[in-house]
């Protein structure tokens, strides 16, 4: 799985980008789907092949009233509204940890509920992407001159990390709507300046926990072909 790794390769391609903006997550999403087609090709990737599930990003779903809009989701064939499937949303932490993390992770809920009250046998994934930098420099105008205060960055990255891979995984659909299927936590060492590098040292997740980028994918592939492909 090579998403991580080609995420890097776009954010040296483009040093300086706002990591609110959409293309970032654009990216993200591009290399998720490619992993999840390579890790179910017999279901995903034959599905989307004779296009009888629909990718699509920045698609906006609806609850009654309520609209979310969702970086990446996989859609039934000619369902309007949309029917989804399968869906990804991308949260990123470059600065501030201590409030970040409380929002992103309260973000990862929310996007939770809204995609399970809108079809409670989706399978929900998120990604988080978190900078390891303490020099990151945000593109915005208004933080050109800030100095940040000094911290123990091994720390924070430790207790953020913690955070998210604390996250209770969602196995079936009696389980609380909230709760993700899935969740990949990434880290990268960026100052907003200078190229990144992909963080995979006792920081990041280790190869035997939920939140590795392969078992998230690979999660994802079983959790689809359980729920829609028997």
């Amino acid at each position: 799985m090579r998403g991580p790794e080609r995420y890097v390769e776009w954010m040296n391609a483009h040093i300086g980008f706002n990591p609110r903006a959409q293309q970032n997550s654009n990216a993200l999403s591009q290399y998720v789907l490619d992993d999840l087609r390579f890790a179910s090709q017999k279901a995903v990737d034959e599905l989307v092949r004779t296009e009888n599930l629909i990718p699509l990003k920045n698609a906006s779903v609806s609850i009654g009233l309520s609209v979310r809009n969702i970086d990446l989701v996989l859609h039934e064939k000619d369902s309007p509204p949309l029917s989804v499937q399968l869906s990804v949303e991308h949260k990123t932490i470059m600065a501030a940890h201590g409030k970040a993390r409380k929002n992103r992770y309260g973000d990862i809920l929310a996007y939770g509920g809204h995609m399970h009250n809108h079809r409670p046998d989706c399978i929900v994934g998120a990604t988080v992407v978190i900078n390891t930098s303490g020099l990151y420099k945000n593109p915005d105008s208004f933080a050109q001159n800030l100095v940040r205060p000094t911290f123990n960055m091994e720390k924070v990255v430790k207790d953020t990390v913690k955070v998210f891979e604390s996250i209770p995984l969602r196995d079936s659909p009696d389980d609380p709507k909230e709760l993700p299927e899935a969740l990949a936590v990434i880290l990268v060492d960026y100052d907003g300046e200078n190229p990144a590098r992909l963080v995979t040292n006792d920081l990041a997740p280790s190869p035997t926990s939920e939140a590795h980028y392969d078992n998230f994918i690979r999660r994802l592939a079983a959790k689809y072909e359980d729920r829609f492909c028997q």
